[in-house]
C-alpha cells in the first residue's frame, strides 16, 4: 500500500484540472451505477478463501484487519445499470468549465477503460474525454485527494465527494478536518450515497 501511495504522488492528472476551481469526485459502484461483481477474500489466519459482493461486507472485513483482498474480479464492469440520481449531477458538472469531474473507484486501474465504455453506453451517453478516471484498488481515497490533488493543484477551492462506502466517507472526512484549518479549501461537501440517493453528511 505504501508503494501505491508513493506512486500516486507521481500522478500527472490531465483534462482541465489545472484551471478548475471545483473538483467533483464520484465513486463508481453503487454510486454512478449498480453492477454485478465480487471481491476475493483470504482469511490471514486460516487461509480460507471466499467471496463478497457488497460494500458493507468489504468495509466490515477491512476494518477487522485480518483479511487480504483480491480485486481482480472487478477488472471488468458487468451488467451496469445507471443511477440517474448521480449521473444527473455528473452531467451538470461536465457543463461547467470551472469544474473538473473525477471518477475515483476502488476497482483496479485496469478497469478504467471499462468504466469509460460503460459511461458512454448509457441511454444518454456521458462523454468521458473531460473526465479523470482513477482506479485506486481499495486504497485510502482521502489520502489520494490530499496527496495527489490538493498538493499539486492549489487552484482547487471547492470539493464535492460522492460515495456509498461509509469507510471512504470517514477517510475523506478526516482529510477535510485536516485541511480545514489551512483555509485553502473554501467548500468541501461530502455525500454518502445510500440506496442510490446522495445525502450531505
Amino acid at each position: 500500500m505504501k508503494l501505491l501511495l508513493e506512486n500516486w504522488k507521481n500522478y500527472v492528472l490531465l483534462e482541465n484540472i489545472e484551471t478548475a476551481t471545483r473538483l467533483s469526485i464520484f465513486d463508481f459502484d453503487e454510486t454512478i451505477a449498480f453492477s454485478e461483481g465480487f471481491i476475493n477474500v483470504i482469511d490471514k489466519k486460516t487461509g480460507e478463501e471466499f467471496q463478497i459482493s457488497s460494500q458493507e461486507e468489504y468495509d466490515k472485513l477491512k476494518n477487522d484487519g485480518g483479511y487480504e483482498f483480491d480485486f481482480s474480479p472487478l477488472e471488468q464492469v458487468n451488467n451496469a445499470v445507471e443511477n440517474p440520481n448521480i449521473t444527473s449531477i455528473m452531467r451538470d458538472r461536465l457543463q461547467d468549465s470551472s469544474t473538473q469531474v473525477m471518477v475515483l473507484t476502488a476497482r483496479a486501474p485496469v478497469s478504467v477503460d471499462d468504466i469509460h465504455r460503460v459511461l458512454q453506453m448509457f441511454d444518454e451517453p456521458i462523454e468521458t474525454e473531460n473526465i479523470i478516471i482513477i482506479g485506486n484498488e481499495g486504497a485510502n481515497k482521502g489520502e489520494f485527494i490530499r496527496d495527489v490533488v490538493l498538493m499539486k493543484y492549489p487552484n482547487i477551492k471547492e470539493i464535492e465527494f460522492y460515495d456509498d462506502s461509509q469507510n471512504n466517507i470517514v477517510d475523506v472526512q478526516a482529510i477535510k478536518n485536516e485541511i480545514s484549518e489551512t483555509g485553502s479549501i473554501e467548500k468541501f461537501d461530502i455525500y454518502h450515497v445510500s440506496h442510490g440517493i446522495p445525502k450531505l453528511t
